[in-house]
């Protein structure tokens, strides 16, 4: 055994430290040892509960191509919010009103589960300034029928965009626009002159043609849009169902004001 207070080794059974003269009783070895546990135990490592689960936790393995889908994704997302609207801002005169003519044509797609019937009323021919774009990745069925608006202006709206300074957006299927000061108005007539020179439009592609097409346009072209102003109606094998009608006027704001548009050609003028 070990003496108590020197460390020295001495035999079983003795009364004295031969070392250093300690007078040895069993509890006191007993009460040292005690003491070795207690500073053993407060400067061991401890696994605290945490710990413990961590440690027992099954590690979760994702594979590359899991990796590469949420890659994509997260980069879709992120350019959807943070790309501007790009273009450039300018003035166009001369920009007359959009021709529409009563008809009759209907076009059937099949877009995301669902059987979409489009029932068209007018023919649409619309040659304008873009006043700003807004694309839509959304997994709804009007985002994959018509995955970008844009908003149109003409006459002196088009013709004054360079000269008033008007604040372009777009967001929930919606154009808002704003000015630093209404006076800027009084040379084209006003708030209400600005409500019926410009549109919300919700293009839906006839072809993949066409598709490419309206990826193309951006804020500043000068453009003439041929095609029908369409109601949408649709149905998935579920039995839910979808409804998205087009404005076939232009004097009419708010909600259900935007043309839904079933685009045949685009061309650019200048």
């Amino acid at each position: 055994m070990k003496c108590p207070v020197c460390g020295n080794y001495i035999p079983d059974g003795s009364d004295f430290c031969d070392n250093c003269g300690t007078f040895i009783k069993e509890d006191t070895i007993h009460e040292a040892k005690d003491k070795n546990d207690i500073l053993t135990d407060l400067f061991s490592p401890q696994i605290t509960p945490v710990q413990e689960a961590k440690k027992m936790k099954p590690k979760v393995n994702i594979d590359k191509k899991t990796m590469v889908i949420i890659a994509v994704f997260a980069l879709i997302a992120i350019v959807g919010i943070t790309v501007p609207n790009i273009g450039r801002r300018r003035g166009i005169a001369g920009i007359g009103e959009p021709v529409q003519e009563e008809t009759y044509r209907y076009f059937e797609k099949e877009v995301n589960g669902y059987e979409v019937s489009i029932y068209a009323n007018y023919s649409y021919e619309i040659e304008a300034l873009v006043v700003h774009t807004k694309n839509y990745y959304g997994f709804g069925l009007d985002d994959r029928l018509a995955p970008r608006d844009i908003a149109l202006a003409w006459g002196k709206v088009a013709e004054y965009n360079d000269k008033i300074n008007f604040h372009w957006s777009q967001h929930g299927r919606w154009v808002y626009w704003k000015v630093n000061s209404y006076d800027e108005l009084d040379d084209i007539g006003g708030e209400d002159y600005v409500a019926c020179h410009l549109s919300n439009n919700h293009l839906i592609p006839a072809d993949k043609s066409v598709k490419r097409k309206i990826k193309k346009i951006k804020k500043g072209d000068h453009i003439k849009i041929t095609g029908y102003l369409v109601n949408v109606d649709a149905e998935n094998k579920r039995g839910k169902t979808y409804f998205w009608n087009s404005s076939t006027t232009r004097y009419d704001t708010g909600d259900g004001a935007c043309e839904v548009i079933y685009v045949t050609d685009i061309v650019w003028i200048d």
